[in-house]
């Protein structure tokens, strides 16, 4: 019996018919992809890498540093004002010196302060060293909070053995000395997790002694170098990653 509305069955599996493109076809389309892809590429800006690869607290921290000394360099007076004003004398805070507004924030700001170039090129080297790892191990704001703590602990106890003293100390040497405490830790623990064993006690007592031979000898520049702040800021910077729940 056959259907008699007047619509062809024939045209149905016309429809039904899926139409490839021929190989030329194909080869067209390819081209034009191609083509278009190239376009594109050479539209795009080539990707720089950046010059220095460190996170931005320790860019910033370096710049503070070098900026500030670079500064003070060309202005001699200001810089013997700075140093006396905001570096850290412990006399000061027992009565062998004048106790001044400023003397409340040298605890930190002497931090900041550097004594010579050599002083300055040291502890740029070990920012640069220690301060990318650390700083993406732990954070910025972390990063920074925890060099500042090292910092005050290396001066506590410069200043428990020296409460009389009446010269001034500066640089950062007792926050980096922390960082490299941090930056032992880290490294020991990646090192656990990819299954390695690693004792770093002989580490932190190298670097124990090399502050204590520095201390004796001095800086490379002739100037007198406070040992002890390394020690307390090294020593501190364990304690305050046990206390950060680090």
């Amino acid at each position: 019996m056959t259907s008699t509305n007047g619509h062809d069955p024939d045209e149905d599996r016309k429809d039904n018919i899926v139409q490839l493109p021929s190989l030329a076809e194909r080869d067209r389309l390819r081209k034009q992809a191609e083509q278009e892809v190239r376009k594109r590429m050479a539209k795009a800006e080539p990707q720089k890498e950046p010059m220095f690869n460190m996170p931005p607290a320790t860019k910033y921290m370096l710049g503070l540093f070098i900026g500030l000394h670079v500064i003070l360099t060309f202005l001699p007076d200001l810089q013997n004002w700075m140093i006396l004003n905001f570096g850290f004398i412990p006399g000061r805070f027992t009565g062998q010196a004048p106790f001044t507004i400023y003397t409340l924030f040298t605890p930190i700001t002497y931090m900041l302060l550097h004594g010579s170039w050599v002083h300055l090129g040291m502890n740029v080297l070990m920012l640069a060293a220690f301060g990318s790892g650390v700083e993406r191990w732990l954070g910025a704001k972390r990063m920074i909070i925890f060099f500042i703590l090292c910092g005050l602990c290396g001066i506590a106890v410069h200043f428990i053995i020296y409460m009389n003293e009446l010269s001034p100390v500066v640089g950062a040497s007792g926050g980096l000395s922390g960082m490299f405490a941090a930056a032992l830790v880290m490294l020991n623990r990646e090192r656990a997790g990819h299954g390695f064993k690693s004792n770093i006690l002989p580490i932190a007592l190298l670097w124990v002694g090399i502050s204590v031979i520095f201390g004796v000898l001095g800086s490379p520049d002739g100037s007198s170098i406070a040992w002890l702040a390394h020690i307390g800021g090294f020593l501190g910077g364990f304690l305050i990653l046990k206390l950060m729940k680090i």
